[in-house]
C-alpha cells in the first residue's frame, strides 16, 4: 500500500479479514477518501465533500463516500458522514498499543 495512506496501513492488522478485503479491493481515490475520514473520524457533509476536492483532490467525492457507505465502511448521519464503528474501534485499538510502545 502506497506510503500516501499511513494510517490506513497501520490500520489494516487490527481489522477482521472481511474489512482487509473489502479496502485491498478500493481504488485509489476511494483509498484517499477512507484515508482522510480515518484522520477525520466525524465530518459534516458539506466539510467533507469541500476538503476532499480541494486538498485530497478526488474528482467525485460525493459519489465515492456513496460507495464507502454501502460497503458498511462509512456511515452517514445527520448532516454528517463518520466512520465506521469496526474501524473506530480498530483506530482505537490501534492507538492505545501505540501508547503502550
Amino acid at each position: 500500500m502506497s506510503s500516501e495512506f499511513k494510517t490506513l496501513s497501520k490500520i489494516l492488522s487490527y481489522l477482521d479479514r472481511e474489512i482487509v478485503d473489502k479496502i485491498n479491493k478500493l481504488s485509489e481515490e476511494e483509498k484517499k477518501v477512507l484515508e482522510y475520514f480515518l484522520q477525520n473520524i466525524s465530518v459534516g457533509n458539506l466539510v467533507a465533500l469541500r476538503e476532499l476536492k480541494a486538498f485530497y483532490r478526488v474528482n467525485d467525492p460525493r459519489t465515492i463516500i456513496r460507495k464507502l457507505i454501502d460497503m458498511g465502511l462509512i456511515d452517514q448521519g445527520y448532516g454528517c458522514y463518520n466512520l465506521s464503528r469496526a474501524l473506530r474501534e480498530a483506530l482505537l485499538k490501534m492507538i492505545l498499543q501505540q501508547m503502550k510502545t
